[in-house]
């Protein structure tokens, strides 16, 4: 079949397939058993898992970000374990990563050399 696909598509179908709790080669051989090539299932889901083309379910204002983050006792976890937990929310990696950015500098987590 060899067809090209929008990542809206791999999305959508990576979605429906459970994607975000199986490994990556799995989503893989999933996409290639559907008929797309394994280099064009490959990008598909690194893109997916990376979030960049996938609509966030919500927008999460700042207010969001803190009572999500303050709940998750965000400052006693690793930026991954926060990143990880927003994207189970619904966040994108995008948003979720930039969410905890902002979160850590606000706290006070960050800090940057002179």
């Amino acid at each position: 079949m060899n067809t090209r696909g929008r990542q809206s598509q791999y999305n959508r179908l990576l979605d429906n397939f459970g994607a975000e709790h199986k490994g990556f080669a799995k989503c893989v051989s999933y996409l290639v058993s559907l008929g797309f090539s394994p280099s064009q299932a490959n990008n598909a889901v690194h893109v997916y898992r990376k979030g960049d083309a996938t609509q966030a379910r919500f927008r999460l204002s700042r207010d969001q970000r803190n009572e999500l983050l303050n709940s998750f006792d965000a400052v006693n976890k690793t930026p991954k374990e926060c990143v990880n937990y927003l994207r189970s929310l619904g966040c994108t990696y995008r948003q979720a990563n930039s969410a905890v950015y902002k979160y850590r500098q606000e706290k006070g987590l960050i800090h940057h050399g002179s």
